[in-house]
């Protein structure tokens, strides 16, 4: 009984030595140190490309008019300046500009318009009542 466990470890020894291990390469070794020591020490985004990604965050939000939100970043503090048309949209602006990786904070400075979501202009003439149109 013991023999052909032997025999079966004997053969398994002899095919694992007749293998040849692949020869370390220190070159790939080394590239892949420097390829990791280069990511370790990569450079943030500059303010104007993080600036850049913001609007464009902002401009793929259907919902925002993002011509009128201005926004300004310095080192990943991100400031939004403008007017939306509901507090809604003020707390969507926030939340999609703090979702862009590279902001750390944001500084939602945009005021809330009353008078676009009713249609209402500031400074206007007055239009007439439907009553008073001319015929």
């Amino acid at each position: 009984m013991k023999t052909p466990l032997f025999s079966i470890a004997l053969a398994l020894a002899l095919c694992g030595c007749g293998r040849e291990q692949p020869p370390v390469n220190q070159a790939r070794i080394d590239e892949t140190r420097q390829v990791e020591k280069a990511a370790d020490q990569a450079k943030p985004l500059t303010d104007s490309s993080l600036t850049q990604i913001v609007r464009t965050a902002l401009q793929s939000e259907s919902s925002l008019d993002a011509r009128r939100i201005d926004v300004e970043n310095r080192d990943g503090v991100v400031a939004l300046h403008g007017r939306v048309e509901t507090e809604e949209q003020k707390e969507k602006a926030g939340r999609i500009v703090g979702s862009v990786g590279g902001v750390k904070t944001v500084d939602n400075r945009l005021t809330v318009d009353d008078t676009a979501s009713t249609g209402a202009t500031a400074g206007g003439p007055d239009l007439p009542k439907p009553t008073e149109l001319p015929k």
